[in-house]
């Protein structure tokens, strides 16, 4: 649970980095915010993308020590580097890692914050961030007459790529949040080269998985080619949903038989299971506390729509007794028959 309401940001400073040889512009001093109108601005461009995410920790294949970022942060969070100085350091390992040539420019933010509320605790952090995307935008420039200009930069209502780490759980790794609004595969230098994090194995975590265990195992088993009709994905991906809205707490042998119920269906669910555990190379226990964060961040997984030629879209929300399947051989036409008490 994250609670910024009371957060106030201390320091922030800005860079350039890129792809190109020339392309890493370091700034000597932090950005005045004394204008409160910026100051405000820059504390929601900031952290209004984090509400709701899941925990990820630094990790290091052989020693943590070893991940820069960790190091860095420790460093800071420990006071043996001050603000700029630990601001250039991820400078120059962002630019060591930006390797890709398609890899766009950007300007790099460093931003120290105070009062954050992290899982009930009080604790302090420092957000990366990177923007990327340009918008063009119309600026009016008054004299003795009016004229507009049209320019570029970034847009404060969508952050690119960012980083709050907290002070707190250093020997695990720290705690942070990651965002990454970009989904090039080059793009994924972001979380597996340049941070170095992992998901945290909570129940965030653990939900989020199960969460797309069932979406993947209805999509890729219950399906038409297995001799399974529409109708009856739709109604197992309505039900996959009911049990995680309602539920406190997954147990797998209730929800299979809540949820699943057909034993042979069962018994496909468990290798199907097996196998996505070992493609995710993570295993999802039998019984775990459900984050409602984590399901609410992923109902649109559970859209049941049925698509019919190219003529209707059925969704289906619940009630599979109220849906009828069968074929017209009059018309040598499948159909669909709807009951309800009123129309809406």
């Amino acid at each position: 649970m994250l609670d910024f309401s009371n957060t106030s940001i201390n320091e922030v400073i800005a860079h350039t980095v890129g792809g190109s040889d020339d392309d890493l512009v370091l700034s000597a001093s932090t950005i005045n915010l004394n204008d409160s109108l910026l100051a405000n601005l820059l504390n929601d461009y900031f952290l209004g993308s984090f509400k709701g995410a899941g925990f990820y920790s630094l990790h290091h294949d052989s020693e943590l020590n070893l991940n820069e970022i960790y190091s860095y942060c420790k460093d800071y969070f420990q006071g043996e580097i001050d603000f700029i100085d630990f601001s250039r350091r991820v400078a120059n390992h962002l630019k060591h890692v930006s390797t890709h040539p398609n890899i766009k420019s950007g300007e790099l933010y460093i931003a120290s914050f105070s009062d954050m509320v992290v899982d009930d605790e009080l604790v302090d952090g420092i957000g990366i961030f990177k923007s990327e995307s340009k918008e063009r935008f119309l600026k009016v420039n008054r004299g003795a007459s009016i004229s507009v200009s049209c320019e570029f930069g970034a847009s404060p209502r969508k952050l690119d790529k960012g980083c709050l780490v907290f002070n707190t759980e250093q020997e695990l790794g720290f705690k942070l949040c990651v965002v990454d609004n970009t989904n090039r595969d080059e793009a994924k230098y972001w979380l597996n080269d340049f941070l170095r994090a992992k998901p945290r194995n909570d129940d965030f975590y653990q939900t989020k998985q199960a969460i797309n265990l069932c979406r993947e195992f209805v999509q890729e088993v219950v399906k038409p080619e297995n001799q399974f009709p529409m109708v009856e994905q739709a109604d197992l991906l309505c039900k996959s949903r009911d049990f995680f809205k309602v539920n406190d707490v997954f147990k797998q042998d209730e929800f299979e038989e809540e949820v699943i119920q057909k034993p042979e269906m069962v018994e496909a669910f468990r290798d199907f299971k097996q196998k996505y555990e070992v493609e995710q190379g993570f295993n999802i226990p039998d019984g775990f506390k459900i984050s409602t964060d984590a399901t609410r961040q992923s109902q649109k997984f559970f859209k049941s729509i049925i698509k019919l030629d190219r003529n209707f879209h059925v969704y289906i929300h619940g009630s599979r007794e109220r849906v009828e399947r069968g074929f017209d051989a009059d018309a040598g036409l499948n159909y669909y028959k709807l009951y309800f008490d009123q129309e809406s």
